[in-house]
């Protein structure tokens, strides 16, 4: 009958493995930003496109601001559309759209 002897070296390396698998088991996911584009707000909200956007709220639902400072002093209102850079920035009331363009001449 043959004897097997085991290097000490590979028990070490599988502990060492065992180990590094359940650490990054066990970490959290982790995303790039925060809240995710596209949602990740509560109460329906969206914000994209830059600092400021949505600022201010606090309580307001359903709102969706894209541009930088976008809705930027809306607080609790909701139902709002502010689609461009400051548009509806100074707003704190509900249902509203606005869409800013800037139009360039010979562009």
């Amino acid at each position: 009958m043959r004897k097997f002897h085991h290097a000490p070296g590979i028990a070490t390396a599988l502990i060492l493995n065992s180990m590094v698998v359940a650490c990054f088991g066990l970490a959290p996911i982790s995303r790039a930003v925060s809240p995710l584009p596209d949602g990740g707000y509560p109460g329906g909200n969206t914000a994209e496109g830059g600092s400021g956007a949505l600022f201010s709220l606090t309580s307001g639902s359903n709102n969706t601001a894209l541009g930088s400072q976008a809705l930027y002093s809306v607080t609790a209102g909701s139902q709002n559309t502010a689609t461009g850079a400051q548009a509806l920035k100074s707003n704190t009331a509900s249902q509203n759209t606005l869409m800013v363009s800037k139009h360039v001449a010979g562009t």
